[in-house]
């Protein structure tokens, strides 16, 4: 049976041109940061801890896997004085076509929204709350996706076969074809209670180090495919170190997640997930950071095409702290090395405020 592939999304970000006018304006906002860079870099509150910078982006895994079974690795805190708070919203936008005739087709767009309280008990040991609301929707997309296809005769991989702009999530059964999930629909996902502490801050040899415990509680719709149906537990660590006294830090980390739920739609899941992060930080200044950065996770599904393979993501983005109290980041998520179990195209947004 053909396994019909996904095309790698940086073509596709081409013929997203709403998207393509953020990136731009994007774009100009970093320019003009750089080009008043030594104004940022002389403000005395924005100073950044030595190994750490401003951190990795809190890009989540945006594959069609992890829609069924959501991960909650590598969102660890930002830290701040004893007695702070601080405020996060982070909106994860994706469109997916996957599709495997006589077996599933996964067609829509997926927003993905949280917000995150964080309390500090201490400089080095936070705790928080973080309430997901998530929504699936036909979106816009389609049709400039197939229209760069067509122009430049890469295929639609069947997309074109089907209605454009619909939200639709089926499987095939031994009674038949069996949706899942149809139309647009939001609703709140899987609350999580966490707890943050950082290790370390390092110093001239050795890195900083920041560990994460997080609960989730089963308060979203499972049928939905907004929850998972059960609590889940997530562990998860990152060491971060600068290279010398370069704007330069390597950061790399582990995670390891753990949910009883094993079964969704009749497919059976892994109860385990595991997920490795690596990335390279630029601190232009020490408000402004230009970073980089790879999230491998293990498979989903245990013996279900696509859903079996390991998945590979790269982000591309900023993260800016525009003033004591406020930050902001962006990145466009690409999928390399495997692409049946991908995203057309993903983009990830986040604001952070001081409370």
């Amino acid at each position: 049976m053909k396994v019909h592939r996904y095309y790698i999304a940086t073509c596709q970000i081409c013929s997203l041109f709403p998207c393509r006018c953020l990136v731009v304006f994007v774009s100009a906002g970093v320019f003009c940061l750089v080009v008043h860079g030594d104004v940022l870099a002389d403000d005395g509150n924005a100073a950044c801890d030595d190994n750490m910078g401003l951190g990795y982006l809190t890009a989540p895994s945006l594959s069609p896997g992890h829609i069924l079974k959501p991960s909650s690795l590598f969102v660890l805190s930002t830290f701040g004085p004893e007695g702070s708070a601080r405020l996060d919203f982070d909106v994860h936008w994706t469109n997916i076509w996957n599709y495997e005739p006589d077996e599933y087709m996964i067609d829509g767009e997926l927003i993905c929204n949280n917000v995150r309280f964080t309390y500090a008990l201490k400089d080095t040991l936070s705790v928080g709350i973080t309430v997901p609301i998530i929504g699936r929707t036909g979106g816009f997309a389609d049709p400039l996706i197939e229209g760069f296809h067509n122009t430049f005769q890469l295929g639609n991989a069947n997309r074109d076969e089907f209605p454009q702009n619909r939200s639709l999530m089926s499987v095939q059964t031994n009674g038949g074809s069996h949706t899942i999930a149809e139309g647009d629909s939001w609703g709140i996902g899987d609350v999580s209670l966490f707890m943050a502490s950082r290790i370390s801050a390092g110093n001239g040899v050795l890195p900083a180090v920041l560990v994460q415990g997080q609960i989730s509680l089963p308060s979203g719709n499972e049928q939905e495919l907004r929850g998972l149906g059960a609590p889940s537990l997530a562990l998860s660590a990152v060491a971060s170190k600068r290279m010398g006294g370069s704007p330069l830090i390597l950061f790399g980390g582990l995670g390891f997640q753990y949910c009883p739920a094993d079964e969704i739609a009749g497919r059976e899941l892994h109860k385990e997930e595991w997920a490795g992060l690596a990335g390279l930080e630029y601190q232009y200044t020490p408000s402004l950071s230009l970073i980089a950065q790879y999230l491998g996770s293990s498979p989903v599904a245990k013996d279900y095409y696509a859903f079996s393979d390991p998945t590979h993501e790269v982000s591309v983005g900023f993260k800016w702290r525009i003033t004591r109290y406020t930050t902001v980041e962006f990145a466009v998520v690409e999928n390399i090395l495997i692409f049946d179990n991908s995203a057309d195209i993903s983009a990830h947004l986040g604001f952070g405020w001081n409370l």
